[in-house]
């Protein structure tokens, strides 16, 4: 009984000290978590992404930056393309041109009436002239007179006329050149020599100006608490990249369309490398700071 009592005494402080240094150990460990888990003095907290409301949306072209190529002359045959599909194109430059002779020979022949009519108002002004000395004396009577003035002002107004007319024939003409009506590329082109112009029906290709690009998404009518016409939006591609391109609010609908609920939002980037192409799935996150 006494060797038990006195092993149980040797063993108490071998226990002790076990159980002291499994404490100490314990707490080196968490020590030890601790720092490790601390941010170091010199390294910088990782930044946080922009919070706010982020939607898809898709990239659409600015109306006022796109045209279409299509004729205005009544139906020809087309004689020439002067482009092709990818040209850099300036507001003016000439596209297609349509067979004119017909509009030509039109031309040429009011020309020639209106050399006629200015050759009647030069002898028309002579005889006034004349008249006018023999009024003066009593030579020529004043119904003579009044018709020879007559005769003058009538041949005025028929050169007038036709000067009109020639006036006319020539916007006529410029009908039969196709021009670019804004600076841009051509993206899209479908006419060929030989094709027929069908003013009002037809339309040969289009030309995009992507210096800027809009992009259309929907928002909830209580989202719009947080927006306002001018204020910023940054526009990212769905591959996930970093957002880069900055907009602006350019317009936000006035009602919520009837099948989802939601209310149209327009976005207006610069974009002049062209990287952002039209009808492309993009994402838009605005600020959360509201109006």
């Amino acid at each position: 009984m006494k060797s038990k009592v006195s092993c149980q005494q040797t063993l108490r402080p071998f226990v002790f000290v076990a159980f002291l240094a499994l404490l100490v150990s314990a707490g080196v460990a968490a020590s030890v978590t601790r720092l490790a888990s601390s941010p170091r003095p010199d390294e910088k907290p990782a930044p946080r992404e922009p919070g706010g409301i982020e939607v898809p949306g898709r990239t659409q072209c600015v109306p006022k930056r796109k045209a279409i190529i299509a004729p205005a002359a009544p139906p020809h045959s087309v004689t020439e393309v002067l482009v092709a599909l990818g040209d850099r194109v300036k507001k003016g430059q000439p596209l297609v041109k349509i067979d004119d002779d017909e509009p030509q020979a039109d031309l040429r022949a009011k020309q020639a009436n209106l050399g006629g009519a200015e050759a009647l108002v030069e002898e028309a002004k002579c005889r006034l002239i004349a008249s006018e000395k023999g009024h003066e004396k009593g030579a020529v009577s004043q119904e003579h007179y009044h018709d020879i003035r007559t005769a003058a002002l009538k041949a005025d107004y028929d050169a007038q006329a036709a000067k009109a007319a020639v006036a006319l024939a020539k916007a006529e003409l410029e009908h039969f050149v196709v021009v670019a009506p804004i600076d841009g590329v051509v993206n899209r082109l479908d006419v060929y020599q030989g094709t027929v112009s069908r003013p009002g029906t037809t339309v040969w290709g289009e030309i995009l100006d992507l210096s800027e690009i809009d992009v259309g998404c929907d928002l909830a009518p209580e989202q719009l608490d947080q927006l306002a016409v001018g204020q910023s939006a940054l526009v990212r591609s769905n591959d996930k990249t970093s957002f880069s391109d900055k907009g602006q609010i350019v317009f936000i609908g006035l009602s919520a369309d009837k099948s989802t609920g939601l209310v149209p939002v327009l976005v207006r980037l610069p974009n002049p490398e062209g990287r952002l192409r039209c009808e492309i799935a993009v994402q838009v996150r605005f600020a959360q700071s509201g109006r």
